[in-house]
C-alpha cells in the first residue's frame, strides 16, 4: 500500500513539474504582421532542436510594425528564452531576432521585445500605446548568443548572454497588458523587399 501511494505521489510531482516549468513549445500559430512585401516563414529542425525564420518587413518601431512572428497564447507570467543567431552578413545591419510579447496581432499592438540587432545591439522594444510611438532601452551586451524575455505582472524584462544567460537583468520596463497575449519569436529584415534568415535553437517557456 505504501509503495503504491509513494508511486501515485512520484507521479503527481512530475504532472505538476510539467505543469508549471518548462514546457516543450507547441506554437499555436505564425504569419506576417503588417505590410511584408515577401512572405515570411519558418521551419523547425527537432534533430537540433533550431526554429529557422526567414522574413522581409521594415521594421518593428515608429506607430506600427511589419515582420514576421511565430506566437502562443500565453496568460500571466513568464520567461521564453532561447539562442539566437543570423543567416550570413545581411544587407541591413538592424535586421531583428528575438523574442517578443504583443497584446494583439494587430501592426498598431502594444508590445515589448527582446530584440537582437544583426550588428549586435541589444535592446528591450515597447510601445506603451495602441499605434503610439515605440520607446527602446539598450542593453550593454553586444552580439548575445543567448537572450530571454519575462514578464512578471506588469514589469517586462530581458537578459542576454555570450554561451548562457546571467542571473541579472540587462534592462526592465513597466508595461500594462492583458492577462493573456501572444508570446513567440520575431524575424524581420528591416528592408521591405529583402528577406533575410535567422535561427533560434532550445527555445524554452517556463510559466
Amino acid at each position: 500500500m505504501k509503495k503504491t501511494i509513494t508511486l501515485v505521489l512520484l507521479l503527481c510531482a512530475a504532472f505538476l513539474a510539467a505543469s508549471c516549468g518548462t514546457q516543450t513549445l507547441k506554437f499555436d500559430g505564425a504569419g506576417d504582421i503588417g505590410d511584408c512585401h515577401i512572405p515570411g516563414s519558418h521551419s523547425y529542425d527537432p534533430a537540433t532542436d533550431t526554429y529557422t525564420l526567414t522574413a522581409s518587413g521594415y521594421n518593428l518601431w515608429f506607430e506600427t510594425d511589419a515582420f514576421y512572428f511565430v506566437w502562443k497564447k500565453v496568460k500571466g507570467d513568464f520567461e521564453i528564452s532561447g539562442e539566437v543567431a543570423f543567416e550570413g552578413e545581411g544587407v541591413n545591419p538592424h535586421r531583428k531576432t528575438g523574442f517578443i510579447i504583443r497584446e494583439s496581432l494587430d501592426p498598431q499592438s502594444r508590445y515589448a521585445d527582446a530584440a537582437i540587432h544583426g550588428e549586435g545591439l541589444t535592446s528591450l522594444q515597447y510601445r506603451p500605446e495602441t499605434a503610439g510611438e515605440t520607446l527602446e532601452v539598450t542593453s550593454e551586451s553586444w552580439g548575445p548568443t543567448h537572450v530571454s524575455l519575462r514578464r512578471h505582472g506588469n514589469t517586462i524584462s530581458i537578459r542576454t548572454g555570450k554561451g548562457s544567460l546571467p542571473d541579472t537583468d540587462d534592462a526592465s520596463i513597466e508595461l500594462q497588458l492583458p492577462e493573456e497575449c501572444y508570446v513567440g519569436m520575431l524575424m524581420c529584415s528591416h528592408e521591405e523587399d529583402i528577406a533575410e534568415t535567422g535561427y533560434i535553437r532550445n527555445v524554452r517557456l517556463i510559466q
